[in-house]
């Protein structure tokens, strides 16, 4: 019997217990300033008194972004260039690639057109090429892997081309194309933006589109550009890349609008609206 008392008396403390902390938590609930409100649904704004102060000013996007290293000899930037006519700031995303460090493939499958995103995902920057038609045949001179597809453009437009292992973008009036050159992989497009004279393209045509660009300056390093919003006409992109202070000493037009996009990882990749037939690949070496 004092065995069984014992216990009753211990269970009706514990429950004594549970009552007054239950009590307790009910209490403190009723009192606290930071009740569940079910009208307040994301987004919303946090007040200092919920979250840190430091948390709450976001860190602006430069301007200029400066050149910002992705790999040893593979350089990223991005610069805004406002357009205050059309209310618009275009924002330009830059690649600069050493030679040295970076390998070159043309990639062409004319029968399986993809998007920029969805071709060789082990390369290190996917780029979209030139012109095609509506069969998705490649327009102008087109070489992959030692493989020559179409005709050169005569007199007019540029190319980037590989040839003993080094990448070059020249002028096809300043220099034609010749039939058999031993070209690796190759390119073509129009019209050139920054000719080998230091004059740029002039002909304003007032159309607006995506732009991608190839360029190279004096060291041979190349310089991919990617505006991914219909802002440029070709007169003005050409003039932007000289007054840039990027040091190109040539560039040339490939193909935009729906076309234009890059792939540099998951994370950093604007695709192209369309699937198109070859891009440019870069390896590391």
């Amino acid at each position: 019997m004092n065995l069984l008392y014992a216990a009753r008396r211990q269970f009706s403390s514990l429950n004594l217990v549970y009552r007054t902390c239950a009590l307790g938590f009910l209490l403190l609930a009723c009192t606290s300033t930071h009740q569940f409100n079910p009208a307040l649904t994301y987004p919303y704004t946090l007040t200092p008194s919920l979250i840190p102060t430091s948390t709450l000013a976001p860190t602006p996007t430069p301007a200029d972004t400066g050149w910002l290293s992705k790999l040893p000899g593979l350089d990223r930037r991005e610069i805004t260039i406002p357009f205050p006519a059309l209310g618009f700031a275009e924002r330009v995303v830059l690649f600069r690639v050493d030679p040295q460090s970076f390998a070159f493939r043309v990639l062409y499958a004319p029968g399986a057109p993809r998007f920029v995103a969805q071709w060789d995902r082990s390369a290190q920057l996917v780029f979209n090429a030139g012109y095609f038609d509506e069969k998705n045949a490649a327009l102008g001179l087109l070489v992959s892997d030692g493989k020559t597809f179409g005709r050169s453009y005569e007199g007019i437009g540029g190319m980037f081309a590989v040839a003993g292992g080094a990448p070059v973008v020249r002028s096809l009036a300043a220099q034609p194309y010749r039939r058999g050159e031993p070209l690796a992989q190759a390119v073509q497009g129009f019209p050139m933006l920054i000719y080998p004279d230091g004059s740029t393209f002039a002909k304003e045509d007032s159309a607006r589109a995506r732009r991608t660009a190839l360029g190279q300056d004096a060291g041979g390093t190349m310089y991919l550009v990617v505006a991914p919003h219909p802002a440029f006409t070709l007169a003005e992109l050409a003039r932007w890349l000289r007054d840039s202070k990027l040091g190109l000493t040539i560039a040339f037009n490939l193909d935009g609008g729906g076309s234009t996009g890059y792939y540099a990882g998951p994370n950093d990749a604007i695709d192209s609206l369309t699937p198109i037939p070859a891009v440019v690949a870069v390896y590391s070496r």
